[in-house]
């Protein structure tokens, strides 16, 4: 849970950057984030919250 802000955080950045550059349209990342919000009110979330707290548990794992 303790990693879930800094990736909220990082994925808000590069959707910044990636409008900016104009790879991005801004209404493309609206439209991102509309999805993503509808997609957290589907039966799909608990297993996607379950694959990114696995991935972020994993990350969290390395050591350099």
């Amino acid at each position: 849970m303790l990693l879930h802000m800094p990736l909220v955080i990082a994925l808000a950045l590069i959707t910044f950057f990636l409008s900016r550059k104009g790879a991005l349209k801004v209404s493309h990342a609206v439209a991102c984030g509309a999805f993503g919000f509808y997609l957290s009110d589907t039966s799909l979330s608990g297993s996607i919250h379950a694959a990114s707290a696995n991935l972020l548990g994993m990350l969290g794992q390395f050591s350099i």
